[in-house]
C-alpha cells in the first residue's frame, strides 16, 4: 500500500481498514508520512489514535516534526486531535522542551495553557524560568495553569516568585492555584503579612491554611489559632490540620509556646467546635482533634476521647490523651461512668490501672462483676496493676468465668499478684490443684511456679489430663530449679508424645546432669520424630559437643524434620564432622533437606571459630 491508498483507507468506514492504513506507512520517512499520521491522530475511533500516536512517537521526530506537531494544539473543533497531540509530545519529553518553551509565548492563550500543561506533565526544572514568566500571562487560567505545574515540578527555588505573585495578582482562581502550588514546594519559612491575611477571604481561607500547613513557621500561629473559631467546618478543619503539621516539625521551644497556646483554650468556646470534627471521616483530621484534646486538657474532650478509644486506627493516641489528662480526667470519667458503653467502661478501667491511684480501686473491684467481659477483662488486668490484693478471691471465682479470655486474664492477674505476696496465693493455688475441674488445674500450674511450691507441680506432672501435665512441666521450667529435672525426667516415657515433648524442651533449660543426658540420649529413639527434634535440641543447649557427636550417629537414619533440626545444630556449633553431614545434606532429594543445609554452611563460614569455608 503506497501514500495515496493509505490516504484512501483513512477514510474508509472501517475502523480497521483505518488502523492498518498506518501500517502501511510504518516504514516510510516520517517526513513522507506525517500528514497520515496526523491525520489518524484526529480519527474517530481511540484505537487508531492510539496507534498514530504510537507510530509518531517510535518514528523519533525531529525538530521540524515536533513543530508541526505542537500546531495540532490549536485543533480547536477536534478535541481527539488535541488530546493525541498532548499524549505525544508527553511521550517526547524533554526532545520537544525547546519547542515548547518557544510555543509557551503564544499569542492564543488557550495554545500556551496547553504547553503549561505539558511541560508540567513532562515535569523537568529546565522548563521552570517559563512557568515563571508565565505567573504574569494576562489571562489568568494561563497563570494558574502555570503556578500549579510549577508545584507539580517541585522546584523551591520559586517559593518567592509564588508568594510574590499571590500578592500582585487579586484573582481568586490565580491565587487559589498558588497557595495549592506553594504548600508543595515550599520549606517551612515564614509567610508575609499579605498572603496570611488571604485568610480572611470566606473563598481561600481553606487554601491558606493548607499552605501554612505544609510551609508555615511559628509566625502562622496567630492565623491558625484564628481559624479555629471559623464557622465553616472546613476552614476549621484545615486549621486545625495545619496546626497540628506545624507543631510537629517545630522545634522544642516553639512546642511549648504552641501547648501553652492550646492550653489556655481550656473551658473556651473552641473547644466545643473543633470536637464536632471527629466525625467527619478524615483520619488525619481525627488524629489532629485528639491531639488538641491532649494538649487543651478540657475534661469536655474526654467523651470523644473514649470514643476515638474504640477505633483501632485512633485508639492509642486516644488513650494517651486520656493519660494527659491526669487525675482531674479520671476523676470526671469516674463520675460519669454510668454514660460510658462497654468499651468507655474498659478503657476506663485500663487508665485506672496504668495511672496507679489509690482513689478508683472501688470502681476497678465493682468492674469485675461487670456485664461486659470487655470490661471485666480490663478490669482484672488493672486489679494487677494496682496490686489489689483484696480481689483475690474474686479473680479465683473468675476463672470459671464464661469468657475464656476474663479467664486467661485471671491466672495471670494471680500470678502478678502472687509476685507481691506469696503467702496470700498459695491457698488459692492449692485448692485448684486439687480441683475436680481441669481447667483449675491447669490454671493452678503458673500459680504454684509463683508461690514456689514445686512438690505439688510434681504432683501434677503425673495428672491424668495432658493439658494439666504439659502446663505443669512448662512451670517447673520456669523455676529454675535443677534439683527437680532427676524427678522429670520420668516424664520423658509419657504415653503422650506432646507431653513428652515439653518434658524436653523444659530439661534443655537446665544445665543437666549426666542423668539428665543419659535420659535424653534413651528418648532419641522416641517413636515420635517431634519428640527427637525436641531432644537432640535440649542436648544441643545442655552440652553442643555431645549433641554434634550424637548427630554424627543417627543422621543417616532420621526422619527429615529431625534432619533439618541437625543441620541447624551444626550450622550453629559447628564441630567435628559437622562439614562432611552437611555436605552429604546438600545432595538430599528433599529440597527442604538442601535448603537448609545451605543455610548451615553459610552460618559455618561466616562463623568467627571457623576457619574458613566448609
Amino acid at each position: 500500500m503506497n501514500l495515496q491508498q493509505a490516504l484512501a483507507a483513512l477514510v474508509s468506514d472501517d475502523e480497521e481498514t483505518r488502523r492498518l492504513a498506518l501500517d502501511a506507512v510504518r516504514d516510510i520517512p516520517l517526513a513522507d508520512s506525517r500528514a497520515i499520521i496526523f491525520l489518524a491522530m484526529g480519527d474517530a475511533s481511540w484505537r487508531v489514535r492510539k496507534e498514530a500516536v504510537e507510530l509518531l512517537v517510535c518514528s523519533r521526530p525531529g525538530r521540524d516534526s515536533i513543530e508541526a506537531l505542537l500546531q495540532l494544539l490549536r485543533s480547536d473543533e477536534n478535541a481527539g486531535l488535541r488530546n493525541s497531540a498532548v499524549e505525544a509530545i508527553i511521550r517526547l519529553g524533554m526532545a520537544a522542551a525547546e519547542p515548547l518553551i518557544v510555543m509557551s509565548r503564544d499569542t492564543d492563550a488557550d495554545v500556551r495553557k496547553f504547553v503549561i500543561d505539558v511541560m508540567g506533565a513532562i515535569g523537568d526544572r529546565s522548563f521552570v524560568p517559563a512557568l515563571v514568566q508565565a505567573l504574569h500571562d494576562p489571562e489568568v487560567n494561563v497563570a494558574s495553569a502555570a503556578a500549579e505545574q510549577l508545584g507539580v515540578i517541585g522546584d523551591g527555588s520559586v517559593a518567592r516568585n509564588l508568594m510574590q505573585a499571590i500578592i500582585e495578582r487579586s484573582d481568586v482562581l490565580f491565587r487559589f492555584s498558588a497557595l495549592g502550588a506553594l504548600g508543595l514546594l515550599a520549606k517551612p519559612a515564614a509567610l508575609s503579612d499579605e498572603i496570611l491575611q488571604l485568610a480572611q477571604d470566606d473563598i481561600l481561607r481553606k487554601a491558606v491554611f493548607d499552605c501554612i500547613g505544609n510551609v508555615a513557621d511559628e509566625s502562622s500561629l496567630a492565623t491558625l489559632l484564628d481559624g479555629l473559631s471559623c464557622r465553616q467546618k472546613s476552614s476549621r478543619a484545615a486549621a486545625l490540620k495545619a496546626l497540628h503539621k506545624l507543631y510537629v516539625r517545630s522545634v522544642p521551644e516553639t512546642r511549648t509556646v504552641i501547648t501553652s497556646r492550646l492550653r489556655a483554650l481550656d473551658g473556651s468556646d473552641i473547644v466545643p467546635a473543633v470536637l464536632e470534627l471527629y466525625a467527619l471521616p478524615d483520619a488525619t483530621l481525627s488524629a489532629a482533634v485528639i491531639w488538641l484534646c491532649s494538649m487543651t486538657h478540657d475534661e469536655r474532650c474526654i467523651p470523644t476521647l473514649f470514643k476515638a478509644s474504640a477505633d483501632e486506627s485512633n485508639a492509642e493516641n486516644a488513650l494517651e490523651a486520656l493519660k494527659n489528662l491526669e487525675q482531674d480526667g479520671l476523676t470526671y470519667s469516674v463520675t460519669h461512668a454510668e454514660l460510658f458503653d462497654d468499651n468507655g467502661r474498659s478503657v476506663l478501667c485500663t487508665l485506672i490501672g496504668e495511672s496507679g491511684s489509690t482513689c478508683y480501686h472501688d470502681f476497678v473491684l465493682a468492674a469485675l462483676g461487670d456485664s461486659s467481659a470487655t470490661v471485666r477483662r480490663a478490669a482484672v488486668a488493672a486489679v494487677a496493676k494496682l496490686g489489689l490484693l483484696s480481689s483475690l478471691s474474686v479473680l479465683e471465682t473468675l476463672l470459671d468465668d464464661p469468657a475464656p479470655d476474663v479467664c486467661t486474664a485471671a491466672v495471670f492477674s494471680l500470678r502478678a499478684l502472687a509476685a507481691l505476696d506469696p503467702a496470700a496465693v498459695r491457698p488459692i493455688a492449692q485448692r485448684l490443684s486439687e480441683s475436680q475441674q481441669v481447667h483449675h488445674r491447669r490454671a493452678s500450674t503458673p500459680l504454684l511456679a509463683a508461690t514456689g511450691d514445686c512438690s505439688r507441680l510434681l504432683l501434677l506432672i503425673k495428672d491424668e489430663q495432658v493439658r494439666v501435665r504439659k502446663a505443669a512441666i512448662s512451670a517447673i521450667g520456669l523455676l529454675r530449679k535443677d534439683p527437680q529435672c532427676l524427678q522429670l525426667v520420668t516424664a520423658l516415657t509419657d504415653d503422650d508424645p506432646d507431653v513428652r515433648r515439653v518434658v524436653a524442651e523444659t530439661l534443655g533449660s537446665f544445665e543437666g546432669s549426666p542423668e539428665v543426658l543419659a535420659a535424653l540420649e534413651q528418648a532419641l529413639n522416641d517413636e515420635d520424630f517431634w519428640v527427637q527434634c525436641a531432644v537432640i535440641k535440649a542436648i544441643a543447649r545442655i552440652q553442643s559437643e555431645r549433641a554434634v557427636a550424637l548427630i554424627s550417629d543417627i543422621y543417616l537414619q532420621a526422619h527429615e524434620m529431625l534432619l533439618i533440626t541437625c543441620l541447624q545444630i551444626l550450622g550453629t556449633h559447628g564441630g567435628n564432622g559437622a562439614d562432611s553431614i552437611i555436605s552429604w545434606a546438600l545432595d538430599s532429594p528433599d529440597a527442604d533437606v538442601v535448603r537448609q543445609a545451605r543455610l548451615a554452611l553459610d552460618q559455618l563460614s561466616h562463623s568467627p571459630s571457623s576457619s574458613g569455608p566448609v
